[in-house]
């Protein structure tokens, strides 16, 4: 009785597994099916609209005289053609189904990006009754537009065809298409603009979206029924029938000696396809489950200790032997990370210092490597103290490089005096041997957007403020 109820627990979760993953493959079904109507629905509306937009531009465009309109806009004085085009734009705005119709010039002003108004279409009433409102020739906008709008608006005069684009406003939702003016040289001076209110075929579409939805929802709906009824009797039923079968087998089969007894009684099935072979595979397939477990954990524990050795590798890799600080292959690792963070903004303000130590070809001639390798691992003791929340790179045999970060980077030039002050200790101290007053030049170089493009620009700028300071201090030892 226990091991009946126990096989039908086991028993239903697999229909339910069946009618779950219908359920889910028709909800993503009807999901693709609703996002394809939209968006082929919503393409050809557009495709419409620029066709409009295309016709309305093409047309103005043929009666505007460019040179003309350009030096207007260049001396913000109206011409008798100036006045002849913005009639004509006024009668077009009466004429067409448009929103605005207007011509524009992106400019930037005092270091900030503005839009320079010269003709902007208006209706009679507007023009000659209400003018309060009206954009006159020369008006330059203070905030209504942003600096990605109008650097959008720079990049379509610089595009010789029409560039459509959607724009949401307080008053609902326009489409616009934009087209450069040129003028008798070919060259870009303003843009033709023509906004179209979409916000009644917005409304259409997602009106049409959702019937489509209802009728897509209620045809999978359908299919859904009949392919579970469908399972139900030709795949899940069978399997249940089947599963009684191999259970009852491994019941007989538990702790049996007699071989005669252990068969396999397959149920009656319509279509017998993997029956007989699964009969034949369920004791085999036992004892290979036990081999592929077993294999399975001693390939995990040499899985576990070779990456315990890559680990130590990697760890090996990245830290100098001598200092047992990080080395260039860190280093160079840090600035690729340095460079993503610049490209997306995340990292604001940082600084490099090189600092090289002096005299060390001289040290090991005279005094040996050892003494010189003493003189690399004091330098290196006394920079990771001075610059001790930022990271410390050995990258040559007497370079190290820190990468200036937070409270260092904000407290560069007491660390600099710092530095420099704890080295003229040593130098003042008699006691010393001549490897132990050891001696540096260390530039600093702080990141500044308006000139460094990369990391590589401000390691250069240190490198090049170390070698000065290092020519300065040979300078001073030969006085």
């Amino acid at each position: 009785m226990q091991n009946q109820q126990q096989h039908r627990r086991i028993q239903r979760p697999l229909r339910r597994s069946i009618s779950i993953g219908c359920v889910i493959f028709i909800v993503v079904l009807c999901s693709i099916l609703i996002v394809t109507s939209y968006l082929n629905y919503r393409r050809s509306l557009y495709q419409r609209f620029e066709s409009y937009i295309h016709d309305i531009l093409k047309y103005v465009e043929r009666h505007i005289d460019g040179d003309d309109l350009m030096e207007c806009s260049a001396t913000l004085s109206r011409s008798e053609k100036f006045d002849e085009l913005e009639k004509f734009m006024d009668g077009i705005k009466e004429d067409f189904d448009i929103h605005y119709l207007y011509i524009l010039k992106p400019i930037i002003k005092d270091g900030k990006h503005c839009i320079m108004s010269i003709i902007s279409a208006e209706n009679y009433y507007d023009r000659y009754i209400d003018t309060e409102g009206n954009l006159y020739l020369g008006w330059i906008s203070d905030d209504e537009y942003d600096k990605e709008t109008v650097e959008k608006l720079f990049t379509i005069m610089g595009q010789n065809k029409i560039i459509y684009y959607e724009e949401a406003t307080e008053w609902g939702t326009d489409y616009t298409g934009s087209l450069a003016l040129l003028d008798s040289q070919k060259k870009p001076y303003a843009l033709l603009c023509v906004d179209i209110d979409i916000t009644d075929i917005k409304a259409l579409i997602r009106k049409h979206t959702l019937e489509t939805l209802f009728i897509i929802l209620l045809l999978g709906a359908t299919f859904t029924v009949i392919f579970l009824l469908w399972i139900r009797f030709n795949v899940t039923n069978p399997i249940q029938r089947l599963e009684t079968a191999v259970v009852e087998f491994a019941q007989k089969s538990h702790g049996q000696r007699n071989l005669t007894d252990m068969r396999f009684f397959a149920p009656v099935i319509h279509k017998k396809n993997e029956v007989y072979s699964l009969s034949e595979a369920v004791t085999q397939m036992t004892l290979d489950m036990r081999d592929y477990v077993e294999d399975i954990i001693t390939a995990e524990k040499k899985a576990d200790m070779m990456q315990q050795q890559a680990s130590q590798m990697s760890e090996l890799a990245n830290k100098d032997s001598l200092t047992g600080i990080r080395n260039k292959t860190a280093y160079d690792k840090e600035i690729k990370k340095l460079e993503y963070d610049l490209s997306t903004r995340s990292l604001k303000e940082f600084g490099i210092a090189m600092i090289d130590l002096n005299f060390l070809k001289k040290i090991n001639d005279t005094y040996g490597h050892e003494q010189g390798n003493y003189a690399i691992k004091k330098l290196c003791n006394i920079v990771c103290e001075v610059f001790e929340h930022s990271p410390v790179f050995r990258i040559g045999g007497d370079e190290f490089v820190v990468i200036l970060k937070g409270m260092d980077y904000r407290n560069i030039e007491n660390l600099v005096i710092d530095f420099n002050m704890k080295l003229a200790e040593l130098a003042d101290d008699g006691n010393l041997e001549p490897w132990e007053q050891v001696s540096a030049a260390i530039g600093i170089a702080q990141f500044d957007s308006e000139i460094d493009a990369n990391v590589l620009n401000v390691f250069k700028r240190a490198d090049q403020k170390m070698y000065e300071c290092k020519k300065a201090m040979k300078a001073l030892r030969e006085n």
